[in-house]
């Protein structure tokens, strides 16, 4: 493979990545800000990196795009690539569970897909390098620099594959976000509820609903029915309608007879769904251990959905 076509495959890859990554991140920008301000070493920066970075990776696509300033560009992606990467590494080790802010199909990749794709893309944007800056590559050189972005793009996609064959779910950017402080008045009309009183420890769901709603009718009907794969999970109901209704769609689904759910009508305001900018209801919420939001379900959850995605959270 000629030397300057390797390159050019190469920085290709780099500007389709940036470019998409980049208007992802600005078609969402309120997303994308949300997410980065739930990151426990970059909130501090959220409001500069929301516009910087995605103009960047933009900027970085086009000037990869122009032979002149090609080299520089890969330098830069290098870096940028490198960042990516240490920053990746770092969240794992302080907690695998904590959402990307890649945008697009890479947020599907797992951490430690994360690490991989990124490592890839630091070694394809030195092998660039490397080749553009020799004058005079020899066969082993070429053959080494070839068969390496050969193995690394195979590696890359075959991540992406992945990343596209799985089932979507549904972004908020309130992914990370803590529980926020409620009450609730229980069907026994006399006990309150604090979400602060929810344990530590093991994932729970959180179910915003209206009395009326056939949907929340209809996924309820669907939890009771796999009740078994909910034993070992506190689920809470929670909706800002009267008392009365709350009431009657306690005894009518007979949720008494179900340990590990709780029901009751917040008693101050709307707290849980405006907090959580709910489209709709049912708003249904699955929280990690440590009370942060993890997944989000609008309309009727798929109960089977529902309990993968609380399993992924033990």
């Amino acid at each position: 493979m000629k030397k300057s076509l390797l390159v050019e495959i190469i920085a290709f890859f780099f500007i389709l990545l940036f470019g998409y990554t980049g208007a992802v991140k600005l078609s969402e920008i309120q997303t994308f800000k949300q997410e980065l301000t739930s990151s426990p070493l970059l909130s501090s920066f959220a409001g500069v990196i929301t516009w910087v970075l995605p103009i960047g990776e933009i900027l970085l696509a086009i000037a990869l795009f122009i032979p002149a300033f090609r080299l520089k560009a890969l330098y830069a992606t290098f870096g940028l690539m490198g960042l990516f990467t240490i920053y990746v590494v770092v969240i794992l080790f302080i907690d695998s569970q904590i959402s990307c802010s890649c945008g697009g199909i890479i947020e599907e990749l797992s951490p430690k897909q994360h690490i991989v794709f990124n490592s890839a893309c630091v070694i394809l944007s030195a092998v660039a390098i490397a080749i553009q800056r020799k004058q005079q590559p020899t066969r082993q050189f070429t053959w080494v620099t070839g068969s390496s972005a050969l193995g690394l793009f195979l590696v890359v996609g075959w991540i992406l594959v992945t990343a596209f064959t799985k089932p979507a779910i549904t972004k908020t950017g309130m992914e990370g976000r803590l529980l926020p402080s409620f009450d609730i008045l229980l069907p026994d009309s006399v006990t309150r509820l604090s979400s602060a009183d929810i344990p530590t420890g093991k994932p729970f769901i959180v179910i915003g609903f209206s009395p009326w709603c056939t949907h929340c009718q209809a996924e309820t009907r669907d939890i009771i029915a796999h009740i078994e794969q909910f034993k070992n999970v506190n689920i809470y109901y929670v909706t800002p309608f009267p008392f009365w209704q709350m009431k009657s769609f306690y005894k009518v689904f007979h949720l008494e007879k179900y340990p590990n759910i709780t029901m009751g009508k917040e008693i101050t305001k709307n707290v849980f769904l405006s907090y959580f900018k709910a489209p709709g209801v049912p708003y249904t919420a699955v929280f990690d251990p440590q009370k942060r939001l993890k997944s989000v379900f609008t309309s009727q959850a798929n109960v089977e959905k529902l309990a993968q995605a609380v399993a992924e959270q033990n």
